[in-house]
């Protein structure tokens, strides 16, 4: 998660994943292959020990479990539409994400901090799906390289009409429409925003920010909150450096004694609640388009 004033969410907010833009030759992993079955959070995973996905408005988004269906699902779209060209797709499996890091409330995970810093663990090196001009000139439509360098043309193969956006581009798009609902997804955004911001001015976490400072003063950092400290630039850029490991390190400890995740995490859940009420209409029609999306994905693997 990029550090910045408002941590980006993981709470994936009714957003569907945008094509993969094509390079010469290849598919990434933007193409995973399909689960069988939508896998739940155990007791033990990073998303269940998570603030963000415990916070109330998480219910009305979508995990990355569900992102895993709902692309898997759009793959198998793809797939049929390029038979229907004669022509093979079987996209490269994704290799096993790296262990995933909540940064809502800053850098909480010490074993992270102690070899990383600041920054993001490094993700896993990304397959490649090896390609024919054709597969990519009917995957990706008028965005893929062939297409590119005929402007204002009708993409054609085999004499059948290639869509716009190619095979997969229909495929995201048409899986899409049905579930779109711009309305409710700005009000939950609008809510974790504005929920992450006025919790910073809830008193009991402006209390724990300053006994969050007074340790780090203590082991010889004068931050005056953890968000100041993480967006430091010298741990930003460039490389990471011992006193960078050493301060995200006092920066944990500091966040362990004074309980200052679970104060905030808290008061941010209670300005939530509120909210959610006064939203209640908007966010139930967001979370019933959410269930369908994904029983409709569900059913798109099942007959695959």
């Amino acid at each position: 998660m990029r550090r910045s004033a408002i941590p980006v969410l993981l709470l994936t907010l009714l957003v569907g994943c945008a094509p993969h833009e094509p390079s010469a030759g290849d598919a990434s992993s933007a193409f995973p292959s399909a689960p069988q079955s939508t896998p739940s959070p155990s007791p033990s995973s990073p998303a269940s020990e998570s603030y963000t996905f415990r916070l109330p408005l998480a219910v009305y988004s979508y995990s990355d479990a569900d992102y895993e269906v709902i692309r898997s699902a759009e793959q198998v779209l793809a797939r049929d539409c390029m038979r229907d060209f004669g022509l093979s797709y079987r996209p490269a499996r994704n290799p096993a994400p790296a262990e995933a890091q909540d940064r809502r409330y800053g850098l909480t995970d010490r074993a992270s901090a102690e070899r990383y810093g600041y920054r993001m663990p490094p993700q896993p090196e990304t397959p490649k799906a090896k390609l024919t001009e054709d597969q990519i000139k009917v995957l990706y439509g008028n965005r893929s390289a062939p297409a590119a360098a005929v402007k204002n043309s009708e993409l054609r193969y085999r004499g059948k009409k290639v869509p716009d956006e190619g095979c997969l581009g229909a495929a995201v798009l048409g899986f899409r429409k049905p579930y779109e609902d711009e309305a409710g997804a700005e009000v939950a955004s609008r809510i974790a925003t504005a929920s992450y911001e006025n919790s910073q001015k809830v008193p009991e976490v402006r209390a724990v920010f300053g006994k969050w400072s007074s340790c780090m003063k203590q082991k010889g950092y004068d931050y005056a909150s953890p968000l100041e400290a993480m967006a430091a630039p010298a741990f930003v850029r460039g490389k990471m450096s011992a006193v960078e490991k050493a301060t995200a390190e006092a920066d944990v400890s500091c966040k362990e004694r004074t309980r200052l995740a679970e104060v905030w995490f808290t008061a941010e859940s209670s300005i939530q609640k509120d909210m959610i009420k006064a939203e209640a209409g908007a966010l139930r029609r967001l979370g019933e388009l959410h269930e369908k999306k994904l029983r409709a994905a569900r059913k798109i693997l099942a007959g695959a």
